[in-house]
């Protein structure tokens, strides 16, 4: 089964191709919505590359945070003049976060993606479709239970035409060892296995820079 994403194929990142080497000049701001609803916050961030020949694309985000909900809003502009937007809301219930995303291409075609994570003890479970522009879907579920240093994951990807794919690993830790198995099994019944070890002390990736809200 062929693997279908929707979301990238629309986003045009071809523009970082087209335009490198660029400058970019970053403009950030933010603000609470008001003063009498504190918990409702927006950051703005506007960002514009220009290629050596003069042409420039433009990106600009707005997130806004309203109590349990999350929205980011994008609009990407090309050098062209063609846009593509994306919606995405992110809301978290108890134990419970829903995550819906729109894509809005230059020919006005949309695609979606509503996915929904539930925390249960141990147990994380997902739930996940995505709907292309031509209205094909794809659906995805998966678990993952902890049990002491060890991590199982279950999984399985159903597409358009009916057909499924699985995946399953263990995660297991050792000390400073990471050791992981993963068996994916295609459509047709091909299996692929794989084994990683990683030794060392384990690092905490770097947090991303966030714009500062003034």
């Amino acid at each position: 089964m062929k693997r279908i994403r929707v979301v990238s194929a629309l986003l045009p990142l071809v523009l970082a191709a087209l335009l490198a080497p660029a400058r970019a000049d970053e403009t950030t701001s933010g603000q609470s919505s008001d003063q009498q609803d504190p918990d409702k916050k927006q950051v703005t961030v506007e960002k514009t590359v220009t290629g050596p020949n003069g042409k420039t694309a433009t990106k600009d985000v707005t997130v806004t945070k309203d109590g349990n909900t999350v929205t980011r809003d994008a609009t990407i502009t090309g050098p062209n003049g063609k846009t593509v937007t994306r919606n995405a809301t992110t809301t978290k219930t108890g134990n419970t976060v829903n995550h819906d995303v729109t894509v809005t291409g230059p020919n006005g075609k949309t695609a979606t993606k509503d996915a929904t994570w539930t925390k249960n003890g141990n147990t994380v479970t997902r739930d996940a479709t995505v709907t292309g522009p031509n209205g094909k879907t794809v659906t995805s579920q998966d678990t993952w239970t902890k049990d002491g240093n060890t991590v199982n994951h279950q999984g399985t990807t159903t597409g358009p035409n009916g057909q499924t794919a699985t995946r399953e690993s263990t995660t297991t830790r050792d000390g400073n060892t990471v050791t992981r198995t993963a068996t994916r099994t295609a459509p047709n019944g091909a299996t692929t296995t794989t084994t990683t070890t990683r030794e060392g002390q384990h690092r905490k990736p770097k947090p991303r820079p966030r714009p500062r809200a003034h």
